[in-house]
């Protein structure tokens, strides 16, 4: 899913962020890819575009993202962190072997799970999002 700088410096400011160029490149990064990057990763990938940050400036931007809910962590099966700009309901598929992790979209599957909990949450519990991961 290719998104325009515009838009990405838009989502950002939606949260309170500052839209930093550092933000704008992780940001769009991340929503380009279907490969759940990790920190590490996501930093090659923004070496190789021409953007130099350092480790920390990665992990602080993926930290903010996470807490205004612009991308999801993922952990993969050596409990690495990796991340997800796909908010929407989706299951992952984790490959124990390769570490590969993959999307599956069902509509259907959430509306069942999420009606299925609603009946058995705590009175005053509200769901704000629900993750499922699949290790294989």
């Amino acid at each position: 899913m290719s998104m325009k700088n515009g838009e990405i410096i838009r989502r950002i400011q939606k949260t309170g962020l500052r839209a930093t160029p550092q933000r704008i490149q992780l940001l769009r990064l991340l929503s380009e890819t279907k490969c759940h990057p990790s920190a590490e990763m996501l930093m090659k990938m923004a070496k190789k575009e021409g953007y130099s940050m350092s480790i920390g400036t990665v992990y602080n931007a993926l930290e903010s993202f996470e807490e205004k809910g612009l991308i999801r962590r993922v952990h993969d099966t050596n409990e690495i962190m990796r991340y997800d700009a796909n908010t929407d309901f989706h299951i992952h598929i984790i490959d124990e072997d390769s570490h590969e992790i993959k999307d599956v979209f069902d509509g259907e599957l959430e509306r069942i799970i999420k009606k299925r909990l609603a009946d058995k949450l705590p009175m005053g519990y509200n769901m704000d999002h629900l993750d499922i991961s699949l290790y294989n």
